[in-house]
């Protein structure tokens, strides 16, 4: 008697762990991580990996923020797919110097899980950029205006200290932006944009050539082509290290012989305020690189790079090098660059709205 009751007892616990592990599998939550926060700008790059999907399919991903701490889906969020695995976000519009929290998310019919609680800081936008070297014959200067996504919306292109023109941007159509003269209304750039509103294609050229560019799932720039004469020919392709260039390297009209490469190296600092620095080849101005127009600048600030024509032999590196002025936010207020080729120097000046 002793045994079957015995028995029995093993078998009710059996059962009972069996329907308790039953009843918490079918109301598991995803399991997820958040990944480190990059800041440029008032934008910012994170994202997370979702480890156990629980006992449901996940059916929404992200990351989550807010000013206050372990944010939720009920505050600002992303929306990044679906399933298991990891994924990146991209949060633009934030507001200047401010402190932010935020956590990755992911969705299952028995609820939400989170990720661990990250903490940041973004910078400040750039106000205005100039620009002087003996060789330029004076000093441009541009003046941005910028809506509350951290869009682009005008620009006063000032010469020697007085307007040349005012360059306005229109994004009312969606996926296109174009850039007209405030003097005359005419066409200044026209440009298709991809759902985050980068540059994906740019319609510089009559007769149906183009300009297009291409990015990687991080938001950051790989390549540039050019296309005419019917054919598509890589003009640009950007290497990169921890989410900054490490080399860029400029290719003959052939499209596969390179011409000129450049090797970067960075500061320990990072780049948080969104200095466009390492793509100006591709961009054409800097200016053009600002709101993310090209995706996301470099996360750290250019110490130096080498630069030489892989054709000539033997090879010849000449060294550009940046030295910074910092103001009590610890804000590049000045960039200045010296050229080892001629021992000439080329200096930025940035100014900030907040």
């Amino acid at each position: 008697m002793k045994k079957k009751i015995y028995f029995l007892t093993i078998v009710a616990l059996v059962a009972m762990l069996f329907f308790a592990c039953k009843k918490n599998n079918s109301t598991s939550a995803p399991s997820v991580t958040t990944d480190a926060v990059t800041v440029s700008g008032i934008n910012a790059t994170s994202g997370g990996n979702i480890t156990l999907e629980g006992t449901s399919p996940v059916t929404a991903r992200g990351v989550c923020w807010s000013k206050n701490a372990n944010p939720t889906i009920a505050d600002s969020k992303t929306s990044d797919g679906t399933g298991i695995g990891a994924f990146t976000s991209s949060i633009t519009g934030l507001t200047g110097a401010t402190a932010y929290h935020l956590r990755a998310y992911a969705t299952n019919g028995n609820g939400t899980g989170y990720g661990e609680d990250k903490t940041f800081t973004t910078g400040s936008q750039i106000k205005s950029i100039s620009f002087y070297a003996a060789w330029a014959g004076g000093t441009e200067e541009w003046d941005i205006i910028y809506d509350a996504s951290g869009k682009v919306t005008k620009i006063d292109d000032m010469w020697e200290g007085s307007l040349d023109k005012t360059l306005n941007f229109d994004y009312s159509v969606s996926g296109k932006l174009t850039i007209t003269k405030a003097s005359d209304g005419s066409t200044y750039g026209l440009y298709n944009l991809d759902s985050a509103g980068r540059i994906i294609k740019d319609d510089w050229m009559d007769g149906g050539d183009y300009s297009s560019y291409d990015y990687n799932a991080g938001g950051l720039l790989t390549n540039g082509h050019e296309y005419w004469s019917s054919a598509d020919h890589m003009k640009y392709q950007l290497d990169y290290v921890a989410e900054s260039v490490s080399q860029l390297t400029t290719f003959a009209d052939d499209g596969t012989t390179a011409k000129k490469i450049k090797a970067f190296n960075y500061t320990i600092g990072d780049n948080v305020n969104g200095l466009p620095q390492a793509v100006n080849d591709v961009t054409g101005t800097e200016w053009k690189a600002l709101g993310n127009l090209f995706g996301k600048p470099s996360a750290k600030l250019v110490d130096y790079f080498e630069y030489w024509d892989p054709r000539v032999t033997p090879i010849v590196k000449n060294r550009s090098t940046y030295t910074y002025t910092f103001d009590a936010s610890n804000r590049v207020t000045q960039a200045d660059k010296f050229l080892s080729a001629d021992s000439s120097t080329e200096t930025w000046k940035y100014t900030y709205a907040n």
